[in-house]
């Protein structure tokens, strides 16, 4: 669990050129055609289209990523839905899978903006971070594989 110390805090930092928060440059307007793939950025809060639910709405999560540490933090505000196991990124479609402890494989809700994938593709570990009032309160941090890198399918 992650209550206090360099976690919480780097979870403070404000948006600076350090740290790029993905929701911060969405917006349903902003298209995508100059990040290399078409459509809208509002596709991008959808489920990837298979039979897997989602894990979280667009509206109970952010993704932030630390450029320089390279952390990796998801924080939520309501309690999460199924204890997780690990996350698997797949680098083609831009998706994460979330497996949970009970077997179950959900899709996280959201596609992995183009600002924030060559950061996000690195983590090793991911930060859940539950929030309230802008506070964490409570966290766990899980494996994240990436698909197709070290032997992984």
């Amino acid at each position: 669990m992650i209550l206090t110390g360099k976690y919480v805090q780097a979870a403070s930092f404000s948006l600076s050129k350090r740290a790029i928060l993905a929701n911060s440059f969405m917006t349903e307007d902003d298209t995508d055609e100059n990040q290399g793939s078409e459509g809208s950025m509002k596709d991008d809060w959808s489920s990837d289209g298979s039979d897997a639910k989602a894990f979280f709405t667009p509206d109970d999560f952010d993704i932030y990523v630390n450029k320089i540490t390279g952390e990796t933090y998801i924080f939520h505000g309501p309690d999460l839905p199924h204890n997780v196991e690990r996350l698997e990124y797949d680098p083609e479609k831009y998706r994460v899978n979330v497996v949970t402890k009970d077997g179950l494989n959900l899709d996280l809700g959201v596609k992995i903006q183009w600002l924030v994938r060559p950061y996000f593709s690195k983590a090793k570990q991911v930060f859940i971070v539950k929030t309230k009032n802008g506070e964490s309160i409570d966290g766990i941090e899980v494996p994240m594989t990436v698909k197709g890198k070290d032997g992984d399918n």
